[in-house]
């Protein structure tokens, strides 16, 4: 069920969001058939005082509790649910259910209030692990207490494989993504230490717009506090985008991952002082435009609502006027998310370490495009902002400086994977895989964390940086025991280490 606005929270909605439609250039072609890329962008602000109310929350948290989750795991677990129960509205619903091979309910919106803290801090582990089940319950149970007053989230936590019920990612991505368009449940997914099922759990939430994060077993109360704050904060709880094309211009293709029904795109919930922004690549014939210029509409809605609307007008111009036009960096911003999620699962389907080299070379080709991109946004003098208002071009600035230091934290991010994926490499052609299945395995649902990341266009974050802090530390323990076997290889292995500590040393700062 959906949250229905009324016309004063539309309202205040569209105050506090500004919707853009950013053309890579303000001017097409007179002469012939052209390509030119948009953007479009949904920034929200930061709302305070009573602005700030969040909507009632029906929340389901659904924890593995197979024999593996045994002591600090599930211990911090409970804890988070425990955290999450203390800070509820009276208006909010929470439900903890608990799964092996069967599902049990720990706790509902019907449990008395004195039994809830008692319930969860009760639970024990037990069996093996249906993972399928624990989530279609969860469903049901976010069914069962929804309301059109109501965002539904449901956080499943997962430590091992999935090995009875449904194991087919694909199947449970459909029903995932069903799950959100019908019924308005975001799924998000948590995958502790390294041996759980990354494709099943990575899928459920990108599928339905969450997140997939991948935790040392200290960070699971976090994680579980991080997801249900941002729950709280939603400002469109099922954003819709649709974008009016006048004659003579066409769609030529989606640079975007995005889902769309009836011609409208659907994102991920919207967060207050958030940001996501999609591109699309339009083809324009000037033989059909019987107009100097042409309007490209962009409608958002949530659900059904409509929210606000924007346009941009391209002039019509000669071959020199296009290639004299300034470029918006906004736009290649907005690309490379989509070409990083679309190389993140490239590289996820390289799942075998004997195809170390294959994804290295991937890896490093997304790097090097990364720095590319940073080097042409730090530099450029494509882009001018001098015919902008002054509030316009402090707002261009600052926008730059946030991109810049996002893009970086990424760039850094993949030389501390290529650091890994160079030790894996080197210690296979060595034979000595022994060392190297278990960094891999965990570099691998790295991987998986990021390509989430980049799948529903969010920002790298203190988690990304202390799971990849997490990796490398794993990857100075293999050199410590790679030293002990093949003394003979020290030179080669010092250097990987000093590069693996350049890159925590980066981290630290």
């Amino acid at each position: 069920m959906h949250h229905d606005n009324s016309p004063l929270e539309i309202a205040m909605l569209a105050d506090n969001l500004t919707l853009e439609v950013i053309p890579e250039r303000p001017i097409f072609r007179n002469d012939h058939v052209s390509d030119i890329d948009i953007a479009i962008d949904i920034a929200t602000k930061t709302v305070i005082g009573a602005e700030s109310k969040h909507h009632a929350i029906n929340l389901c948290i659904v924890l593995d509790r197979s024999g593996s989750m045994t002591g600090d795991k599930l211990n911090q677990a409970k804890n988070g649910c425990v955290a999450i129960y203390e800070n509820l509205n009276s208006n909010d619903r929470f439900t903890v259910l608990a799964f092996d091979d069967e599902v049990v309910t720990v706790t509902n919106p019907q449990t008395p209030p004195n039994l809830i803290k008692e319930r969860i801090m009760s639970l024990e582990s037990g069996g093996s692990t249906n993972l399928s089940k624990g989530w279609y319950l969860g469903i049901l149970e976010l069914q069962t207490y929804a309301t059109d007053k109501h965002i539904n989230r449901l956080v499943l936590l997962s430590d091992g494989q999935a090995t009875v019920g449904e194991t087919k990612s694909s199947i449970l991505g459909s029903e995932s993504a069903r799950a959100r368009n019908e019924m308005g449940i975001t799924t998000s997914t948590i995958g502790i230490g390294s041996d759980f099922e990354e494709e099943i759990l990575s899928t459920l939430a990108n599928e339905s717009g969450g997140r997939f994060w991948f935790i040392e077993e200290t960070k699971i109360e976090d994680i579980i506090k991080e997801e249900f704050s941002g729950a709280l904060s939603v400002r469109l709880e099922r954003p819709r985008v649709e974008v009016t094309l006048p004659e003579g211009v066409s769609l030529q293709r989606e640079l975007n991952n995005l889902q769309k029904t009836a011609n409208r795109y659907r994102t991920r919930p919207i967060k207050a002082n958030d940001q996501f922004c999609f591109a699309l690549q339009l083809r324009i014939n000037p033989e059909k435009i019987t107009s100097p210029d042409v309007t490209i509409k962009v409608s958002l809605y949530d659900n059904t609502d409509l929210i606000q609307e924007a346009f941009t007008i391209l002039k019509l111009g000669s071959l020199e006027e296009y290639v004299n036009s300034a470029e918006d960096p906004r736009v290649a911003i907005a690309k490379a998310k989509y070409f990083a999620s679309t190389s993140g699962e490239q590289i996820n389907q390289e799942k075998d370490s004997s195809h170390i080299t294959t994804r290295l070379e991937m890896l490093k080709t997304h790097n090097d495009f990364m720095k590319n991109l940073e080097e042409k946004l730090a530099g450029s003098t494509s882009m001018s902002w001098e015919s902008m208002a002054e509030a316009e071009k402090s707002k261009a600035e600052e926008w730059m400086d946030f991109e810049l230091t996002n893009l970086r934290s990424e760039i850094q991010e993949s030389e501390s994977l290529v650091c890994v994926d160079e030790l894996i490499k080197l210690l296979n052609a060595l034979g000595k895989q022994h060392l190297t299945t278990s960094l891999f395995n965990i570099s691998s649902k790295y991987h998986y964390q990021r390509t989430s990341r980049y799948y529903c266009n969010d920002y790298h974050s203190i988690m990304d940086e202390q799971s990849v802090h997490g990796l490398l530390i794993s990857a100075l323990d293999v050199i410590a025991h790679a030293m002990e076997e093949i003394p003979d290889y020290h030179e080669e292995l010092t250097g990987i280490h000093g590069r693996i500590h350049e890159q925590l040393e980066k981290l630290a700062n």
